[in-house]
């Protein structure tokens, strides 16, 4: 169902010759499937979260994604654009279809006890009045 919604949605930015519809649709094709995935996850969350939870989701994922436990996309981002600059990453995986849901679960997992969550000090914050 997402890919088909994806794949409909993709063929009408194409369709438009919008400028900026075919520059981001190019760009998208660029990125990582899996980095695009966490990223929907994370927006569609976020729509119903406070900031603070908002800020311990992103330091999570943030962690997770240069950890390398999960992938090494973030580090082949980096090798393709900065290091070698041949601008062709290898992703792993290489397409949508074969990011699987456990693979984006786990940008969302808890840390582990080396590496504790954002503590952040919301008990020193003034109340809004």
């Amino acid at each position: 169902m997402i890919l088909d919604n994806h794949f409909s949605q993709e063929r009408g930015a194409a369709e438009t010759n919008d400028p900026w519809c075919s520059s981001t649709l190019r760009r998208l094709k660029e990125a990582s499937p899996l980095s695009l995935k966490v990223a929907l996850r994370s927006i569609q969350e976020g729509r119903f979260q406070t900031l603070d939870q908002c800020l311990v989701r992103e330091y999570r994922m943030s962690l997770q994604g240069i950890s390398k436990q999960i992938s090494g996309d973030f580090c082949e981002g980096v090798r393709a654009r900065m290091v070698d600059k041949d601008l062709a990453p290898k992703w792993d995986p290489p397409s949508l279809e074969q990011v699987s849901e456990d693979m984006v679960d786990r940008y969302f997992s808890p840390l582990s006890e080396s590496e504790p969550d954002l503590d952040l000090p919301t008990k020193q914050r003034e109340a809004f009045t």
